[in-house]
């Protein structure tokens, strides 16, 4: 064996690799060199690769086989054909890799893996993220992808311009045009969030996104904020301040500070200051809870609802969007300005008509309302003359 040739298993057995060598590849290396004539450099051909790596305290790093590899001896070059990996952490495997090729260079401080690239979590949950072309440092625990990447845990999916996985945080981090699908389970509605870079630790389910956000729901509703954070493990996300919900069907427009969507049990709830824009009135109040399954908005204090010709202001108050249908309840005052005529309850009811007023009735508990008449509807009518 020549010096080119055991320099070049020395290299491989540091790296960690076993392989099948070919014997046409080694009887071409060692056929005999003529005076003057330049040798080219041997490409050694194996049936099968076997690439390990471990960490500085002894335990696994990664592994990488492949039916068939190619070692180019010049540039310390490993191709390889349908590649499969194991990355480990702390010495047990947490996520199994394959592509279609496997470009392993200076015996294996670069990896660059393309075509089908899937790099899978081994857990419950089976976190997938794919891509065409995938870029990885072992050395910094790094891997980019940065072809058409994905991420998915059968509940969410992260479409981006790159992402970034650190390996031994498990963080994932999208950069650039961002958007966040997510399928309703019981229902064929889903929601599509748009927005620029940030990150998800996939260990703890934190989710960061600072940048201005907007989500929009096959069934019509939208919903904008200047950013967010949370955990998609917990199942929720802070939705950072101005929050806008428009809904559907041009029924009204929410606007809130900051907002927590517990897309689970598909809720909305805030204790800031809201406010309920209708085509003719106008709900403010402090603090909400949206029910999207119901379509019910109840403000949680201090309601106070605007008409042309009507006030109203009550303990807390709720809205049925679908039913079209108002309630108000605690301390309720309806001040009418046409005529002037104050009404006191425990409880309201109204319905909203075609023109967007609200229209309030009683739901049969006991009112006080008070009239004012105007001047000329107090003054006595006069006695006609009387002649004979």
């Amino acid at each position: 064996m020549n010096r080119s040739e055991q320099s070049m298993l020395g290299r491989l057995s540091r790296c960690g690799l076993t392989a099948a060598l070919l014997a046409s590849a080694l009887m071409a290396a060692c056929s005999p060199r003529r005076l003057m004539a330049v040798a080219p450099t041997p490409s050694f051909v194996f049936r099968s690769l076997d690439l390990s790596q471990r960490a500085d305290n002894g335990d696994r790093d990664w592994d990488l086989t492949s039916p068939e590899a190619r070692y180019d001896l010049s540039s310390r070059t490993i191709r390889a054909r349908r590649p499969e990996g194991l990355l480990y952490q702390n010495d047990q495997p947490r996520y199994r890799i394959t592509a279609d090729l496997a470009t392993v260079l200076r015996d294996g401080e670069l990896v660059v893996l393309e075509g089908s690239v899937q790099l899978r979590q081994l857990n419950q949950r089976g976190l997938t993220i794919e891509g065409d072309n995938l870029i990885w440092t072992p050395s910094q625990s790094r891997m980019v992808i940065n072809q058409r990447p994905k991420a998915n845990d059968g509940q969410t999916q992260i479409r981006s311009r790159e992402l970034t996985f650190q390996q031994d945080s498990e963080v994932l981090v999208f950069s650039g045009p961002t958007q966040l699908n997510r399928v309703d389970q019981t229902s064929a509605a889903s929601t599509v969030v748009r927005g620029g870079s940030g990150s998800w630790n996939l260990k703890s389910g934190l989710m960061q996104a600072p940048g201005p956000v907007e989500a929009s729901r096959t069934d019509g509703r939208t919903l904008s904020a200047s950013g967010l954070n949370g955990n998609t493990r917990e199942g929720y996300l802070d939705l950072q301040q101005p929050v806008t919900l428009e809904l559907e069907g041009d029924r009204g427009r929410i606007t809130a500070g900051r907002t927590r969507w517990l897309f689970s049990e598909k809720q909305l709830q805030s204790d800031q200051p809201v406010q309920a824009d209708l085509k003719n009135s106008n709900v403010q109040g402090t603090g909400f809870k949206l029910d999207e399954r119901t379509g019910t908005v109840i403000i949680s204090s201090g309601c106070r609802m605007q008409q042309k010709t009507a006030f109203l202001t009550a303990r807390r108050c709720a809205w049925n969007w679908r039913r079209e249908r108002v309630v108000a309840d605690g301390d309720v005052v309806l001040r009418r300005t046409n005529p002037e005529q104050i009404t006191r309850a425990s409880r309201m009811e109204a319905k909203i008509s075609e023109d967007g007023e609200i229209r309030f009735g009683q739901s049969g508990a006991r009112v006080e309302s008070t009239i004012k008449l105007s001047p000329a509807a107090q003054e006595k009518p006069r006695r006609p003359r009387v002649s004979f």
